[in-house]
């Protein structure tokens, strides 16, 4: 028996559902889950709490460390787990997959391109979660491309996998804005958690229904989230704002470096201030017990948080303290 109440601030789900559990009567269409961490733990652990029949988890391979907080949550509920050699299209692993006879499969972050003959071994496919508004930001990492190129607002996406990344049929998607101050891990955080709520949102309305409707993406030359390679190296002479999105794209998971005394230095996060000025760009030009001042080409970078060496990560007090600085030293 299903009790129910009419909501309209959402697009896609018409109705919160309230379960009185009959077993009996109740449809519980069975889940193969795919993914990596953070999103698929978030999402994972979601289903989990909603009772949702999670039949099987796949984890990354062998030679991604983070695959065992998923394997973990899942031995803790019982969930087989089904681990592939090198790729999962290999035809025995699709076999055992197929042989689980479930309703859908989930893929929430996942590092191998998928073959129509996995997606072909659930009955209605596999659901893909992307962390951006597609078409636009397909690819491996949405999240520093979206903040590096100074959008306003970001979304999420739940869409049918195809045999590519990212272009299979929209179910739903949601928008937000994005902070001022707006970091990668912060969009990464954010996203994860809005994903989870969207997921279970379009798996309630397939477990009622017992389909999921969509419309195919637009057609077109779209925005691309390629995945990042190596550190990024800072550019005085590039314009403040360039400097500062760059910096905030990267907290915390890639290096944003520049040279001081013949060493590099991360910066991990900061403020700015746009001013027209005659300053060398990387010149260090005021110096408080708090406040480290660079010149750039049209303003000002203000570093709070500086890593150097290998595990030294320094408010900017302590870097001045124990660094001590100098007004005029050129960093390049």
């Amino acid at each position: 028996m299903l009790q129910y109440f009419k909501i309209h601030d959402h697009p896609l789900i018409e109705y919160i559902i309230i379960y009185v559990m009959q077993e009996n009567n109740e449809r519980k269409p069975s889940i193969i889950f795919i993914g990596m961490p953070d999103m698929a733990t978030v999402c994972l652990n979601k289903l989990i709490g909603l009772n949702f029949n999670v039949k099987a988890v796949i984890p990354p391979d062998k030679n991604n460390s983070s695959r065992f907080s998923i394997i973990e949550i899942a031995k803790n509920r019982n969930i087989p787990v089904y681990e592939f050699e090198k790729t999962p299209n290999e035809p025995e692993f699709i076999e055992k997959i197929k042989a689980l006879n479930c309703d859908i499969g989930i893929i929430c972050s996942f590092n191998h391109k998928l073959s129509k003959d996995f997606l072909n071994t659930t009955k209605e496919g596999f659901i893909n979660c992307h962390p951006s508004l597609l078409p636009d930001y397909r690819g491996a990492n949405p999240y520093f491309h979206i903040i590096n190129n100074g959008e306003k607002t970001s979304g999420i996406t739940v869409h049918f996998a195809d045999e590519n990344f990212d272009t299979g049929n929209i179910i739903a998607q949601e928008t937000f804005s994005l902070a001022e101050r707006e970091t990668m891990g912060m969009l990464f955080s954010r996203t994860n958690f809005m994903m989870a709520e969207l997921l279970s949102k379009v798996l309630v309305q397939y477990k009622i229904t017992g389909c999921i409707n969509s419309t195919p993406q637009k057609q077109g030359d779209f925005i691309k989230a390629p995945n990042i390679k190596g550190d990024f190296f800072i550019n005085w002479s590039d314009d403040i704002l360039k400097i500062e999105r760059l910096i905030r794209a990267s907290n915390p998971f890639y290096n944003v470096l520049t040279n001081f005394r013949g060493g590099y230095i991360r910066l991990i996060a900061g403020s700015y201030k746009k001013e027209n000025h005659n300053k060398t760009p990387g010149q260090i030009v005021k110096i408080k017990k708090d406040m480290l001042q660079i010149a750039a080409k049209d303003g000002y970078y203000f570093p709070n948080v500086i890593q150097a060496g290998a595990w030294g990560i320094y408010s900017i007090e302590e870097f001045i303290e124990k660094f001590k600085p100098n007004t005029g030293e050129i960093l390049k």
